[in-house]
C-alpha cells in the first residue's frame, strides 16, 4: 500500500515487468478487506499512509487469522532506526527505504514470497 501515486506506479510497473500480480487497493482502510479476497503472497505497505499509519495496518495483518502468516514488506522514506524497530515489532518482516534499487525490491519481493509458498 503506497499512497503516492507515482511510486506506486514505479513499483506496481517493476514488479510486474518481472512476472508478478500485483493488486493495489484504493485505499488503505480496505486493504485487509481485499487481501481476504485475493489472498496475496507478499504485503508491500509504506508507513506513512492517509488512513490508517503502516504500523497499525502492519499490526492488523498480523492479528487477521487467515492473513498473519503473509509476510510484509516495508518500503518508505522513514530511514531512522526507532521507525525499523516499531516496524519489525509491528510485524514487519523486511524493511526497505526509499529511494530504493529495483533489483533489491524484485530481491526482496521474491523472497518473501518463497517464505508464504512454503508456510
Amino acid at each position: 500500500m503506497e499512497d503516492e501515486e507515482d511510486i506506486a506506479r514505479l513499483i506496481g510497473h517493476v514488479l510486474e515487468e518481472s512476472g508478478f500480480l500485483v493488486h493495489r487497493p484504493d485505499r488503505s482502510s480496505s486493504l485487509v478487506r481485499d487481501a481476504e479476497k485475493y489472498q496475496p503472497e507478499v504485503f508491500i505497505l509504506d508507513l506513512m499512509l492517509p488512513e490508517i499509519d503502516g504500523f497499525q495496518l502492519c499490526r492488523s495483518i498480523r492479528e487477521h487469522k487467515s492473513l498473519k502468516k503473509i509476510p510484509i514488506l516495508i518500503l518508505t522514506a522513514r530511514t531512522e532506526s526507532a521507525d525499523r524497530k516499531r516496524a519489525l515489532e509491528s510485524g514487519a518482516d523486511v524493511y526497505m527505504t526509499k529511494p530504493f534499487k529495483s533489483s533489491e525490491l524484485i530481491a526482496a519481493v521474491q523472497t518473501l514470497r518463497g517464505r508464504s509458498t512454503s508456510i
